[in-house]
């Protein structure tokens, strides 16, 4: 988990947000844990499984930390066999990963239900001895934190070592995720709707045009601002007076959260994008403001975030990879919530609705535009801008100086990684670059920093 939502985890803080969640896919991607594909193997009841309403981090959370516990403490290069079941009758979920014994199973068995209390225990851990030990939060609080996370979901984790292996079990009530119709599948927003975005990351401008043209806003009618300083400043000055120009129009207006100005230090400043939508709301009147749909972008997910977001704008939107059925699920229910007798534009423009097969081929093209969007090139280019500030100057003195603009730069390529993150590639590298949050740069940010340069260069190095 992310540093923030684990902190809201572990002292019981914590919303879930519950969204779709396609369990088949999240189990059967096995990228990033460190064993042999053919190690693992998924049976699930009924197959393939109904995509389920939970929360998909703290979803991704149990199951990473179970795969990756019988990794580590299970027999080496031992197959390891994931069973999950749906079961319909009482609207529950289960999930079962099993692995061989590995070093010190018999201790460990001969503790009985005591090593079931002792592996979910806060600061406890199980060593391949079987002996056990008081350790720091990060080394042993693994099951402690997934036990929460069960939890949270209204469900309970166990474990049993048996005889000749070792069951993690999971079980949580859960809905099944009630697909989108298929109005909200061709949903449009009106012609001539406004589509005005800033960001002050160049990757993230890219995608805001798609994300317009995934809604229906057409390339006329979007405008995206963030190049320059000039342009971030005026923002709050250049919408209220837009919004005042075009007295009969609709605004869709989506504003990045942390706007940097300036890029060095004497001359760095960061604009949150809420209080900018805050202001605007403020400034116009309200037969003015009610024509505008103003929502929050950002890569911070944290309840409190969120809630703060949502006291100053209309809503806010996780960044994610692009998806064309994606954009138009997240902006439906809140343009129509904004707009209730406002009447949607169907495919075309009114014109007859498409085939459900060519409705998919239109689809299957939509996303390979969107994977192909951002060039490897550009992200690696964000890398080098950041190594350039890392060895400005020498001493960690000089590097706190600059801490504030290399946060910046380093939330940036948060978000930037967020949105192209496909199959999870990424997922522990955002997490590592989270990690590095303070007011002061950690004491090992260089080791740090190299392993997260690593890991991103090795998909596109």
């Amino acid at each position: 988990l992310a540093e923030t939502r684990a902190r809201d985890v572990i002292h019981e803080m914590y919303e879930p947000r519950m969204e779709r969640v396609d369990v088949n896919h999240i189990m059967s991607h096995m990228r990033g844990f460190t064993g042999n594909s053919k190690q693992f193997t998924l049976v699930s009841k009924p197959s393939p499984l109904p995509v389920l309403l939970s929360d998909q981090g703290l979803f991704k959370c149990i199951h990473g930390n179970a795969i990756r516990n019988a990794i580590k403490y299970g027999e080496e290069g031992g197959h390891i066999r994931t069973e999950a079941t749906y079961y319909p009758e009482s609207g529950e979920f289960e999930m079962k990963v099993i692995n061989l014994p590995g070093p010190g199973h018999q201790k460990l068995m001969e503790l009985g239900s005591r090593a079931s209390e002792l592996v979910f225990s806060h600061g406890t851990r199980l060593h391949k001895d079987s002996d056990l030990g008081k350790r720091s939060h990060s080394a042993g609080d693994g099951a402690w934190i997934i036990q929460k996370c069960a939890k949270i979901l209204g469900g309970l984790v166990g474990i049993e070592f048996e005889s000749e292996r070792t069951v993690f079990t999971f079980r949580a009530p859960v809905k099944v995720y009630d697909a989108p119709s298929r109005d909200v599948d061709t949903f449009h927003i009106p012609s001539g709707v406004w589509g005005i975005g800033i960001d002050d990351s160049k990757i993230q401008r890219k995608l805001l045009r798609r994300f317009f043209i995934h809604a229906g806003v057409h390339e006329h009618h979007q405008i995206i601002l963030g190049q320059n300083t000039e342009e971030i400043s005026n923002f709050v000055d250049f919408i209220v007076d837009f919004v005042k120009r075009h007295p009969d129009d609709l605004f869709f207006i989506i504003a990045d959260e942390n706007l940097e100005i300036g890029g060095d230090i004497s001359h760095h400043e960061t604009l949150s994008g809420s209080e900018c939508i805050q202001r605007i709301r403020s400034l116009l009147d309200p037969d003015q403001e009610k024509r505008m749909l103003a929502l929050v972008r950002s890569a911070n997910d944290s309840p409190k975030d969120l809630a703060l977001y949502s006291s100053r704008a209309h809503g806010h939107m996780p960044k994610v990879p692009l998806r064309g059925l994606g954009v138009r699920e997240m902006v439906s229910p809140l343009w129509l919530k904004r707009f209730p007798d406002v009447e949607e534009r169907t495919d075309d423009d009114g014109a007859e609705a498409s085939s459900d097969d060519e409705r998919s081929r239109i689809s299957s093209i939509e996303n390979l535009r969107d994977l192909t969007l951002i060039s490897p090139a550009e992200l690696l280019a964000e890398l080098e801008r950041i190594d350039s500030m890392c060895v400005r100057n020498d001493g960690e003195t000089n590097l706190n100086v600059r801490w504030p603009v290399l946060w910046d730069k380093l939330h940036q390529l948060k978000g930037d990684l967020k949105s192209v993150n496909v199959d999870e590639r990424f997922s522990d590298t955002i997490n590592s670059i989270e990690a590095l949050r303070g007011d002061i740069a950690p004491a090992d940010f260089m080791a740090k920093w190299l392993q997260i340069r690593r890991k991103v260069v090795s998909f596109y190095g």
